[in-house]
């Protein structure tokens, strides 16, 4: 067998492997979501009801629920399910301390998000809608008396909101955690005509 025999052999083997290796990667990628089971919405229903506010637990190294979580960030998370009417987050706002918060898919991807510095004189009202229920609002509006909540459209009917506070130094932890509870998360019924 000569140099030039060789050489075409070691190729197509080198190419023959990349080939398998190319079609066993993206077979992989493609199968990753049906093999997972859960997409994040069910993660997160399971740690709490959905329209009920849920503080996640101080992480702890090797325990905890999110990935790389941040001690210093007190967390709750609020799942939703549109299907049957809207979602009412409301939060009295203090002038110190950091509050987010940030709604997501059912997969987790962000669609909106906001600090406490959204608050309008010390209050944040946020009315999370489907674009059928946010046309039966808009329908009841009073002229004269405009609503002063932040109206969301949701892309989809599912998902969950992510409550956020910072406690910068730990004895601050009482404070942020606090603040995080006294958002509260609840259904919003929707009168559609």
């Amino acid at each position: 067998m000569n140099t030039a025999d060789r050489l075409f052999g070691t190729l197509i083997w080198v190419l023959g492997v990349l080939a398998v290796t190319g079609v066993t990667h993206i077979v992989a990628i493609l199968a990753t979501p049906a093999l997972a089971g859960k997409d994040t919405y069910a993660w997160v229903a399971a740690m709490a009801k959905p329209e009920q506010l849920a503080v996640q637990p101080i992480a702890q190294p090797g325990k905890q629920l999110v990935p790389f979580a941040d001690p210093a960030i007190v967390q709750a998370v609020c799942p939703f399910d549109l299907s049957h009417g809207g979602l009412r987050l409301h939060a009295d706002v203090e002038q110190d301390g950091f509050l987010a918060l940030s709604f997501h898919t059912p997969n987790g991807k962000l669609f909106y998000a906001l600090t406490d510095s959204a608050a309008h004189e010390g209050r944040m009202d946020i009315v999370l809608l489907t674009a059928e229920q946010l046309e039966a609002v808009e329908a009841d509006d009073d002229e004269e008396n405009p609503s002063q909540d932040l109206r969301l459209l949701a892309p989809t009917p599912r998902g969950f909101v992510s409550v956020n506070a910072l406690a910068a130094l730990p004895g601050e932890r009482e404070e942020a955690e606090q603040r995080v509870k006294s958002v509260s998360c609840g259904a919003e019924p929707i009168t559609e005509d």
